[in-house]
C-alpha cells in the first residue's frame, strides 16, 4: 500500500509533466490537504454535519487528484473540485457553521484562488463567475435567513476565524513559494538550453567556416589546374572534358556560397552593406552571367531596362545581384524552350528616392498551384518527380527571399503551369545621381563554340613576389597561374618560413594565406610590418582567403593587408592585384592581337517594350460594357460559355446576344451559361500580368455566378492578382468596372481601389423588368406554381441586386407598356438621390420603338446628362428572356443627397 502510495505521488510530480500540470497536482493536493485539516473543526466545537461536508469535501479533491493523475484528464478534475467545493460543499460548510461569525468566509478566498491556478481562457471566466455567484448567493441566503444559521458560541467564532486564517494563509504561501521554485528550475532549464543551442550555433558556424575553407582548398586545385590545361594546346574533346570540370567546379562553390549564406542568415550574422553603385555595371554583369547558358540550351535571352532608371543608386548591390542571379539562373534551368526575360524598371516615390522593380520571366515549366507555398522553403525543392534532374539544393529561393526582407524589398511569384513562371523583386534605393541611364548596349562578340583562348596582360620578368601558403597544392597552383607573366615567384609554407625569407630578400608584393597553423596570416603580417632586420616591412601584402563574407575588403584591410582575393584564384583578379601593386617601371603591357573573325553571339535580344501598367482592371464579359469604355480603359474581358443544343459556344468570340436570341424564338429552343474553368482563369491572369505589374479582376456578384470562386482559385498561383466581387451583374457589374478603372488611371493603389469599391458597389443600382417569368423558371430561378401564376395574371417582376443577392424588388401589373411607366415611375420617384450623371439602359431583344418608349419615360422624371445604350451579353441574354431590360445607376452619396 505504501508503495502504491509512494509511486502514485511520484508521478504525480513527474519530470516528464509539463510546469502547468505540476502546478495543478499541487494546488489538488492542498486542497485535499486543507480538506483534511478542516475536518478538525469539529474539536472547536462545530456541528457534526460540518464533519460530514468536510469529509465529503475531502473525497471530492481526492477523486479529483486521481482523474488527473491516472486518467490525464486535467480540465475534469477541475471542474469536479469547482462544483463539489464552490457550488457545493463551500456553501454547505459556511451555513453550518454560523455563517459570517465562523472562519468558513476565508475559505472563500481559497476557492477563488485556486480557479486562477486551474483554468484558463473562457473556462476561467465561465468557472470564477460560477463561484461568485454562488457564493454571493450564500451570502444573501444567510443575510435574509438568519434562522437557518445555526447558534455559535463567541469562542467557536474566533477561534476558527483564526485557525482557518491560518491554514489558508500557509496553503496559498505553500502554492507562491512552490510556483516561485518550479519558475526558477524551468528558468535555469531554458537558461541551459539556450547556451546550449547558443554552443550548437557557433560549433555550426565553425563547421561551416571550416567546410569552406576545406573544400575551396582543394576547389582552387582543381580550377587552378585545369585552367592550365585550357591554356594548353589540346584536343577538342580534352577541351570539353575540362570546361565541364570548370562548369561542375563553380556548381560545388555556389552550392558551398548557399550553405554558407543560409547559416549566417540563421544565426543572423548577415549583414546588409549598402554602397553607392553604377546600376547600367550591375546589369551589364547580370547579363554576361547569364546570356551564355540561355544560348547554349538555344533559349532566346530578352533585355528591357527602363532607360529613365537614374545612372547611380545607394543600396547593397552584392546582395541584390545575388538575388537576380538566382533568379536568372532558376529560369534558365528550368526553362527548356522559349525565352527567358529580364525586366527592370523604376518608379520615383520621393525626391530622392525610387522603387526598383526588378522581374525574370520565362516559359518554363511553370511551377503548381499546390507547390507555391513551398517555394521559398529552405532545403524544399517543389515537383522533385519533374525536376529530379536538374541540379540545385532548393536554397536559392529561400536565401533570395530572405535577403529582400533584410533589404526592406519583397518578391512576388505569378505562374501557370507548363506555362511559365514570373519573379519579381521590389526595393527602395536611394539615388545618388539622378541621370539616366539611357539605352545599354549589351552586345557582345562572344565565342561559344569554342573556349576562350588565354592570354597574359602583361609580362614582368624583374618582379619578385612571395606566395605563402601552407598548402603545396596552392602553391604550386598560384606558381603556374602566374608562369605566362614570367613573374619571378618564391613560395613558403608557414609564416615562420616567410619571415625567414623577407629577412633574406626584398620582394615587391606578397601574397599571404590567411589560415595557417601556428602563425595565421594575420600573425605573419604583424611579424613581418616589425620585422627590424627584414627588407619587406612595406611592401603590399595581399591576403588569400577560402573563407567568404560580404564585408572581407574591410576585414581584412583593418587587419592591416592591403587587400584580398578569394579562393579559387581567379586568373583575372590575380593579374589585376599584381598590376595594382606592382611597380609601374617592372610591367610591360602586352598589345591586344587581331582575332580571327569567327561566327560570333551577337548578345541578348534587348526590347525596348512599352512602359507596363501599374493596375489592369479586368472583368467577366457580362459587365454589358460597351466597347469604347473598355478600349479606353484598356479594360481585358474573361469570357463565359452559353449553352444550347448546338453545343457549347464563347461568349465574346463564338456567339452574340443577337444570334442567341434569334435561336431562342424557336419554340423548344433554350440555352443556359456557365463560367470559365480555374485554369482557363490562370492563362487569362498571365496574358494579363504581361500587361500590367497587377491585375484587379472584378467578377460578377458571387451568388449568381461561378466566376467568383473560380476566378479566386485561379488567383492562388500569382503573387499580383487581386479578386474582388462587384456585387452585381450586368451593367451594374459594369459600373463598378468602370469606376475602378478610373481610380487605377487616377495612379490608386489596389488596396486604395479596393477600399473605394466597398463603399461604391453599395451605391450602385441593378435592376431589371422582366416580362415573363419562362427564363428565369427554366434556369431554376422561380418555381413552377410562381411562374403559373404569374402567367395566368400576367405579372411583371422587377429583380434588384441587394446585399450581393439578386431578389424580387417589386412586381409590376398589365401590358409591357403598363409595366414599364409603372417601373419607372417608382423607379425614379426620389430623383434627388440619384447620381444623374449616367445611366445604362442595358437590354435583350427589345425593339426600337421599346427602347424610344422606355427613354422617353426616364426623360419624364430625370435627365441624365449620358445614357448608355448596351445590349446585355450572350451569357446575360440566356438567363433572363427576350425583352428584359434593367436601369443601371448610382445613388449620390449621403452627403450629397
Amino acid at each position: 500500500m505504501i508503495k502504491k502510495i509512494q509511486n502514485f505521488i511520484e508521478k504525480m510530480f513527474s519530470e516528464k509533466l509539463t510546469f502547468h500540470e505540476r502546478m495543478n497536482h499541487m494546488v489538488l493536493l492542498l486542497v485535499f490537504a486543507a480538506s483534511v485539516i478542516g475536518t478538525g473543526r469539529v474539536f472547536l466545537g462545530a456541528d457534526s454535519r460540518v464533519l460530514y461536508a468536510l469529509l465529503a469535501m475531502c473525497a471530492v479533491s481526492g477523486l479529483a487528484i486521481w482523474i488527473a493523475v491516472t486518467r490525464r484528464n486535467m480540465k475534469l478534475a477541475s471542474w469536479l473540485l469547482i462544483i463539489g467545493t464552490n457550488m457545493i460543499l463551500f456553501p454547505i460548510v459556511f451555513i453550518l457553521s454560523g455563517g459570517t461569525q465562523s472562519g468558513t468566509p476565508v475559505w472563500f478566498v481559497l476557492g477563488l484562488v485556486y480557479i486562477f491556478l486551474l483554468f484558463e481562457g473562457k473556462s476561467f471566466l465561465l468557472a470564477f463567475i460560477l463561484s461568485a455567484l454562488s457564493f454571493l448567493l450564500t451570502y444573501l441566503v444567510s443575510y435574509y435567513k438568519p434562522m437557518i444559521l445555526p447558534p455559535s458560541t463567541r469562542f467557536y467564532g474566533f477561534t476558527d476565524s483564526f485557525v482557518t486564517l491560518l491554514c489558508v494563509s500557509c496553503f496559498i504561501g505553500i502554492l507562491l513559494k512552490s510556483q516561485a521554485k518550479t519558475y526558477e528550475r524551468e528558468r535555469q532549464i531554458a537558461e541551459q538550453q539556450k547556451r546550449e543551442v547558443e554552443q550548437m550555433a557557433r560549433s555550426k558556424d565553425t563547421f561551416f567556416a571550416n567546410m569552406s575553407h576545406e573544400i575551396r582548398t582543394p576547389i582552387n586545385t582543381i580550377i587552378g589546374l585545369n585552367e592550365m590545361i585550357l591554356r594548353d594546346d589540346i584536343s577538342d574533346e580534352i577541351a570539353e572534358n575540362a570546361i565541364n570540370i570548370q562548369n561542375a567546379s563553380k556548381m560545388l562553390l555556389t552550392t558551398i556560397n548557399d550553405i554558407l549564406d543560409l547559416s549566417k542568415l540563421e544565426s543572423g550574422k548577415m549583414d546588409i552593406v549598402p554602397t553607392q553603385y553604377e546600376i547600367s555595371s550591375m546589369f551589364s554583369d547580370l547579363v554576361n552571367l547569364v546570356w551564355i547558358r540561355a544560348h547554349q540550351k538555344d533559349l532566346e535571352f530578352k533585355v528591357d531596362i527602363d532607360p529613365e532608371i537614374p545612372s547611380m543608386l545607394y543600396g547593397d548591390e552584392v546582395r541584390i545581384k545575388q538575388v537576380v542571379t538566382n533568379l536568372l539562373t532558376n529560369a534558365v534551368k528550368y526553362t527548356d524552350t522559349g525565352s527567358v526575360t529580364l525586366t527592370a524598371k523604376c518608379e520615383r516615390i520621393a525626391a530622392d528616392q525610387i522603387l526598383l522593380r526588378i522581374s525574370v520571366q520565362d516559359t518554363g515549366m511553370g511551377i503548381r498551384k499546390e507547390s507555391l507555398d513551398d517555394l521559398f522553403n529552405s532545403f524544399k525543392r517543389v515537383d522533385e518527380s519533374d525536376n529530379r534532374n536538374i541540379e540545385g539544393t532548393g536554397l536559392g529561393l529561400s536565401i533570395s527571399k530572405q535577403l529582400m526582407e533584410m533589404m526592406g524589398g519583397k518578391i512576388t511569384v505569378d505562374s501557370v503551369y507548363h506555362q511559365g513562371s514570373t519573379f519579381t523583386i521590389e526595393l527602395k534605393q536611394r539615388i545618388v545621381n539622378v541621370r539616366p541611364i539611357g539605352a545599354i548596349n549589351f552586345a557582345a562578340q562572344k565565342q561559344l563554340n569554342q573556349r576562350a583562348r588565354y592570354r597574359q596582360t602583361f609580362i614582368a620578368p624583374d618582379a619578385r613576389i612571395l606566395v605563402v601558403d601552407d598548402n603545396a597544392m596552392n602553391l604550386m597552383v598560384a606558381v603556374k597561374l602566374l608562369r605566362d607573366t614570367k613573374v619571378q615567384v618564391d613560395t613558403a609554407e608557414s609564416g615562420k618560413e616567410a619571415l625567414k625569407k623577407t629577412a633574406e630578400s626584398a620582394y615587391h608584393l606578397i601574397l599571404m594565406d590567411h589560415m595557417m597553423p601556428e602563425m595565421d596570416g594575420a600573425t605573419t603580417l604583424r611579424a613581418l610590418r616589425s620585422q627590424s632586420k627584414g627588407f619587406c616591412q612595406k611592401t603590399p601584402v595581399i591576403a588569400l582567403t577560402a573563407n567568404v563574407m560580404s564585408d572581407a575588403e574591410q576585414v581584412y584591410r583593418n587587419m592591416g593587408f592591403d587587400g584580398y582575393l578569394a579562393k579559387p584564384i581567379s586568373t583575372s583578379l590575380l593579374e589585376a592585384g599584381l598590376l595594382q601593386y606592382l611597380p609601374h617601371e617592372l610591367i610591360e603591357f602586352l598589345a591586344k592581337e587581331e582575332e580571327e573573325e569567327e561566327a560570333a553571339y551577337e548578345g541578348p535580344n534587348q526590347v525596348s517594350s512599352a512602359r507596363k501598367r501599374k493596375i489592369a482592371i479586368t472583368a467577366d464579359c457580362i459587365c454589358d460594357l460597351p466597347k469604347d469604355l473598355l478600349e479606353r480603359f484598356h479594360i481585358r474581358l474573361m469570357y463565359c460559355y452559353v449553352h444550347t443544343k448546338e453545343g457549347r459556344f464563347c461568349d465574346l468570340f463564338e456567339i452574340s446576344s443577337d444570334s442567341l436570341l434569334a435561336y431562342l424564338e424557336t419554340e423548344g429552343n433554350e440555352a443556359h451559361s456557365s463560367t470559365a474553368a480555374p485554369s482557363e482563369y490562370e492563362y487569362f491572369f498571365a496574358e494579363a500580368l504581361a500587361e500590367a505589374e497587377h491585375v484587379l479582376h472584378i467578377t460578377a456578384t458571387a451568388d449568381l455566378s461561378g466566376a467568383y470562386p473560380n476566378a479566386s482559385q485561379a488567383a492562388g498561383s500569382f503573387d499580383n492578382v487581386t479578386i474582388l466581387d462587384s456585387g452585381h451583374i450586368s451593367s451594374g457589374h459594369g459600373l463598378v468596372v468602370l469606376y475602378a478603372a478610373m481610380l487605377a488611371e487616377e495612379g490608386k493603389t489596389v488596396p486604395e481601389i479596393c477600399m473605394a469599391l466597398e463603399a461604391y458597389r453599395e451605391r450602385v443600382f441593378s435592376n431589371f423588368l422582366v416580362p415573363g417569368t419562362a427564363t428565369l423558371h427554366r434556369c431554376g430561378k422561380v418555381s413552377g406554381a410562381v411562374h403559373r401564376l404569374c402567367t395566368v395574371l400576367n405579372l411583371h417582376p422587377v429583380l434588384a441586386m441587394s446585399k450581393n443577392k439578386l431578389g424580387l424588388w417589386r412586381i409590376e401589373t398589365g401590358n409591357m407598356h403598363q409595366a414599364t411607366m409603372q417601373y419607372v415611375k417608382k423607379l425614379f420617384r426620389h430623383s434627388a438621390q440619384i447620381d444623374s450623371r449616367l445611366l445604362f439602359v442595358t437590354y435583350a431583344g427589345c425593339s426600337v420603338s421599346q427602347i424610344d418608349e422606355i427613354l422617353a419615360v426616364v426623360e419624364r422624371y430625370i435627365k441624365f446628362d449620358k445614357i448608355v445604350l448596351q445590349k446585355a451579353s450572350a451569357t446575360v441574354s440566356s438567363n433572363c428572356g427576350i425583352g428584359t431590360f434593367g436601369l443601371m445607376f448610382v445613388k449620390k452619396e449621403k452627403q450629397e443627397s
